[in-house]
Formats: C-alpha cells, structure tokens, sequence
C-alpha cells in the first residue's frame, strides 16, 4: 500500500511542479524516507538520484590536454560538431580519407545497435566522413527505417548486417559474415564501435545460452564479437566500447556472475547464491564493458598491435535503454536526470572512432564529454587482476557454450 502511495504521489508532486531544482529536492527527500517505502521503489529512487549527481559531476578530464579539438569539444558538442573540428584542426585518424572515391578502399566501420538511440547519429557522422559502415542489429527492418532517416548520399555507404548480441551462433554467423563480404571488399575493418546494450529489465531475463541478459549481451556479447572480427582489424584501427557512469556501483562476483538461482539451476557454475537488481546487473555489464577494453589493450600491446582500444561514458540520454523505467518516472528523467540530447550523447562515441591516435596515448583510455576522464576506482583496476580474471572467465563461458574463439589473438588461428 505504501509503496503504490509513493508512485501516486510522485507523479503528483513531478506533474505539478515545473522548477527543476525542486524536483530535484523532492527526489532527495524521498531517497531519504527509505523506512516508509519498500525495498523496489527506494532502489529506484536511488539509482535516480545517481544518475542525477552524475549529469553535473562525473567527468573529469585529464590536465595537460591543449590540442584544439580539445579545447572546443565537450559536454554539449553534437555527433557533427566532433566530425567538423577534428577535421579543421586534421586531426582525424590515419584511416581516414576524406576524398577517396574508390568504395573497395574506403575505410570500414563495424556499429553494433546502430539502428537506434546514439547509434543513428554514430552511423551518420562515420558515413560522413566517408566510411563504409555496416550497421548490426538484431531488427533488421528497424535498422533499415534508421538508414532511411539519413540523406540518400550516405545511404549507399551502410550495409545492414543481422546480428543478435544475446544469441552466440548469431554472433559467430555475424561475424563469419562480415569477414567474408569486408574482408573480400575493403581487406581489413577500421572501427568497431561496441554501442549496442540492454538497460535494467526489471526482472532477471536470459539470453538464448541462459546468461543474465544484461551481462551477456552488453560484455559476453561484445567480447566474442570483437574476438572474432579482431584479425581483420587494421594494424593502426580502432576497437571503441561503450561503457557508462553505472560502472561505478557495478560489482563482478565471479561466484555468480549471471544471477542464477542455484537452488533451481541445473545447468549453472554459480556457487553461491545472489539476488537479481535491475541496476546491480546493468553496473556489472558497464563495468565488464569498461575492463574489457582495458584488458584488450593490454593484451593488444603485448602483441606489439597499433589497434587501439578504449571506452567510454557517452551521457545520460533520453534513448530507448529507458524503456524499462516506471513510466511515471520519464518527466523526471528528460527534466533532471538526462543531460545531453542524442546528438550529443553520440558525440564521445564518434570522437572515439575518428580521432587521432595520438590522444590515446597509453590505451585503454576511458572517456566522457570527447576527452579522457577518470573511472571510479574499480574501473581503475589498477593492477590488471580484475580484468584478467574477467578475461578468462568470460572466455570460459563461450567456450563452456560449444564455440570456439581464435587461439591467437590476432591471426586468428
């Protein structure tokens, strides 16, 4: 009863009040009164409130940075604004080449959920700045209604490939596919921008290989199929991993990594028990999404590779990943909570792809606002054993699953 009241009530008071900072006041009370609400509404409110704090002062961009894109990119900058002063300032990365008109030697970009949210304008400025973008999702007649959003110029430039992150033997067809239609065409892929993600499901759901939905899609997913397409990147390309704020409060506990329920699970290597949370669950896939970009680079370097890996925090945007949020919440979310458009949450997301090299000079950088920012201390990871440990036990549960991953890291074999 209490717990239906709070909703009423907040709908109300959120309907009725226009001042943004008295929403905000009003949010805070009632994180505060967590006696008189049930667990589920508190936990929302809580997350709510984090994400509000994060808009305004998560980032934290390292000193010493003077080049030009720097100094006039940030929070507010749009997709197109990135492209625009990376070119005036040519700083765009090697693989770039504005003026060629040979398709089979333009560059090539690999999108994942580029059929929606930032993913549209992340396609558009790659097409651009004349890249051949092939665009996966799992809906192939949504991702052909987002291409059609985009001037016919750029249209001719994407390929729509099907790909489904929850499902491995999609990811394996994705990925064979990709490499023969590319591979045969254009030789080697440029970028791969792992954008696509699954946002707080209220209730535990499972991909097809029965891992928790949001673990397997948003890292175990990303993590086969960047291993797969890995030897056809290009020496100096790009591999770009949206990560999130959310890695913050998102804890890997490798004793029960997908939420099973070991008392019913007969098919589970959990060994200790562990209660699904919608936002327990997304910080856990943001924060494996950040560690594996780190432990990619790591391993890239040892190789001696120029593949450069990095991550990012694109924004807290009004998208679709909200799509799981009491509705009551939403005038909260636009008004308070969201801090870019999706124009500029894609921002980070092209400035990962297309800028230079060389402002990512230690690899395995994570970024917010287009510069190089600080994670939390457990994205920090700073002795390599949480990401290793995550490496191989991701490794694990797609080999435990009947596929195979190239046993060398970049010749494929």
């Amino acid at each position: 009863v209490c717990d239906n009241f709070v909703e009423r009530k907040l709908q109300d008071l959120f309907q009725r009040e226009s001042n943004n900072q008295t929403k905000y006041d009003i949010l805070h009370i009632l994180v505060n009164i967590k006696p008189f609400t049930t667990m589920r509404t508190y936990s929302q409110l809580m997350v709510l409130s984090f994400f509000a704090r994060a808009a305004s002062a998560f980032s934290i961009a390292t000193p010493g940075r003077t080049d030009a894109a720097s100094r006039t990119l940030g929070k507010k900058s749009t997709h197109l604004d990135v492209l625009e002063t990376l070119n005036k300032s040519n700083k765009l990365a090697s693989y770039i080449d504005l003026n060629e008109e040979n398709d089979k030697k333009l560059p090539v970009a690999v999108v994942t959920g580029g059929n929606s949210g930032i993913g549209i304008p992340s396609i558009e400025a790659l097409a651009l700045a004349n890249m051949k973008v092939v665009l996966c999702a799992r809906n192939l007649e949504s991702a052909k209604e987002a291409v059609e959003t985009l001037p016919l110029s750029l249209q001719a430039n994407i390929r729509i490939q099907e790909l489904d992150l929850s499902d491995l033997a999609s990811i394996q067809a994705a990925a064979t596919e990709i490499l023969e239609i590319e591979g045969a065409q254009n030789g080697k892929i440029d970028v791969l921008l792992n954008n696509a993600g699954v946002m707080a499901p209220p209730k535990r759901e499972s991909t097809k290989e029965g891992l928790e939905m949001q673990f397997g899609t948003n890292h175990v997913g990303h993590h086969m199929f960047t291993r797969l397409l890995l030897p056809k990147i290009n020496d100096e390309g790009r591999i770009v991993t949206v990560s999130s704020t959310a890695h913050s409060f998102g804890q890997l506990n490798f004793s029960n990594l997908n939420y099973d329920d070991i008392s019913t699970s007969t098919n589970s290597a959990a060994t200790e028990e562990r209660s699904y949370t919608a936002w327990g669950a997304y910080g856990q896939s943001k924060l494996a999404n950040l560690l594996f970009a780190k432990g990619l680079s790591d391993r890239l370097q040892e190789e001696g590779s120029g593949i450069t890996s990095i991550s990012l925090h694109p924004g807290v945007i009004g998208t679709n990943l909200w799509r799981y949020t009491p509705k009551w919440t939403r005038p909260l979310l636009n008004a308070i909570v969201t801090d870019k458009n999706i124009d500029q949450g894609a921002s980070t997301n092209v400035y990962g792809c297309l800028a230079e090299k060389n402002f990512f000079p230690e690899g395995g950088e994570y970024l917010t606002d287009c510069a190089i920012a600080e994670p939390k201390s457990s994205g920090k990871d700073e002795k390599g054993s949480l990401r290793n440990k995550l490496w191989e036990a991701t490794e694990k549960i797609i080999q435990k699953n009947g596929f195979e991953l190239p046993k060398e890291l970049l010749d494929g074999n």
